[in-house]
């Protein structure tokens, strides 16, 4: 998807599409108010959306970068007796 294209809330199904995620995983993280899920609103009494932006954010969020393989590691080359 790209950003441009994207509403401004979308619903549970659309989120998890976007996220490349379940549906059920988004929705039992609501349910356990799981304090690491990606944010949402409720609207009304039960219409539940998440704001494309926040949802792209926390997915940036939880980019892993791993160092490098040329750079020494610590101990390394070192040999316990």
């Amino acid at each position: 998807m790209q950003s441009e294209a994207l509403p401004l809330f979308v619903d549970t199904q659309a989120a998890a599409r976007l996220l490349g995620v379940s549906k059920s995983f988004l929705e039992k993280s609501r349910f356990m108010r799981d304090p690491d899920a990606p944010p949402h609103v409720i609207f009304g009494r039960s219409a539940v959306r998440y704001s494309t932006a926040a949802l792209l954010n926390w997915a940036a969020a939880r980019e892993v970068r791993h160092r490098g393989r040329d750079k020494a590691r610590p101990n390394e080359g070192v040999t316990s007796k």
